[in-house]
């Protein structure tokens, strides 16, 4: 018979034991703590590793956005010397400038780099000139009526609107009866600063001058009063508007909204302009460009026209608005600018820039 032998285990605080579990015990939290150490600094270079990779994709991202201004240029040099005529299956970019030289250039997406630039060329007299809207206050106010009109905005707000923004770009200082100026209006706001006096630098300039909200200019909900809680809804004007040009109209590039603010131009005549430029159909099938040449071909063809509007419409523009968007990995850039071409030179310079936050 095989004996049963027990082995028991006696604490003896002489012999070590007690020692030994401390030391295990700070070694599996030394362990723990090594763990918990690793796995931090794993995660950081994880996440350092991304931001590293975000920052050189945005990186390449800002430099394809930028080369796709020299597309540009290169397409507004391009656009002077080409002609309908022109044939060449081995240029690439003919039908670009072709485009451009009658109207715009719209998502033009080139592949470059391992990345993409999708640019578009919109000549900026596509939208009023707010500086150019007449020689006197009377066609001042007739365009700007028409403006206000189209972007929604009530009619009883126009009289404020109007008056305010002749008081900002008038000389005097003298304040009209639903304006503003300096002493009664501008330096009683906090901070204070003074009516301008002059022409706008930009659109947005409007949001200084009396009556003028965020809303007016770029669309949404407008509230009439403190107790108006439902508004109503308005398009803006900020997309009919810019600082630039001579005040004329490209037929070639304006949008519907754009011409129904011209003497005489309701939607039906702006939809049959667009129709016109844009809408013919060849022997094909195919849909077909067919801009206007000159103002003169613009009554041609589009014979309701008011006589009077010859004076404020053009084919042709040299100033340009500018987008390109730059993508590498996902990630997007872009660059904006207004700029204008010398179509002696060749020669781009730009007026205005903006770059994405």
């Amino acid at each position: 018979m095989k004996r049963l032998i027990q082995f028991r285990y006696r604490f003896d605080p002489g012999s070590g034991g007690a020692a030994g579990g401390s030391a295990l015990i700070v070694v599996l939290w030394v362990i723990g703590i090594m763990s918990i150490l690793i796995a931090s600094f794993s995660f950081d270079a994880h996440i350092e590793t991304r931001i590293v990779s975000y920052y050189r994709k945005r990186a390449k991202a800002e430099s394809l956005s930028k080369s796709g201004l020299e597309i540009a240029r290169m397409l507004m040099a391009k656009s002077r010397d080409v002609s309908e005529d022109d044939e060449d299956e081995d240029d690439r970019w003919l039908g670009n400038a072709k485009d451009l030289k009658n109207g715009v250039v719209r998502d033009l997406k080139e592949e470059l780099a391992g990345g993409t630039v999708t640019l578009n060329i919109i000549p900026e007299p596509a939208r009023r000139n707010i500086n150019s809207l007449g020689s006197n206050d009377t066609e001042i106010e007739e365009n700007l009526e028409r403006i206000l009109e189209v972007g929604g905005i009530p009619e009883d707000m126009w009289s404020e609107l109007i008056e305010s923004f002749l008081d900002w770009t008038d000389k005097d200082d003298e304040a009209r009866f639903d304006g503003g100026e300096t002493e009664d209006h501008y330096e009683t706001l906090e901070p204070p600063y003074m009516a301008k006096n002059g022409p706008l630098d930009t659109v947005e300039e409007l949001l200084l001058i009396k009556g003028f909200t965020r809303t007016i200019l770029n669309g949404g909900t407008l509230k009439l009063n403190e107790r108006d809680e439902e508004g109503i809804p308005v398009s803006g004007i900020g997309d009919l508007l810019t600082t630039y040009g001579s005040g004329k109209v490209n037929v070639n590039a304006a949008s519907s909204r754009v011409l129904m603010t011209l003497y005489g131009v309701d939607e039906l005549i702006a939809g049959a302009i667009i129709q016109d430029r844009e809408g013919w159909i060849d022997a094909d099938g195919e849909e077909e460009d067919n801009y206007y040449e000159s103002a003169g071909d613009l009554f041609a063809r589009i014979p309701d026209l008011d006589a009077s509007l010859s004076k404020n419409v053009e084919t042709d523009s040299s100033i340009y608005r500018v987008s390109s968007v730059g993508e590498f990995g996902g990630v997007q850039r872009e660059v904006w600018c207004i700029a204008a071409f010398d179509g002696k030179n060749k020669d781009l310079k730009i007026k205005r820039w903006r770059e994405q936050d």
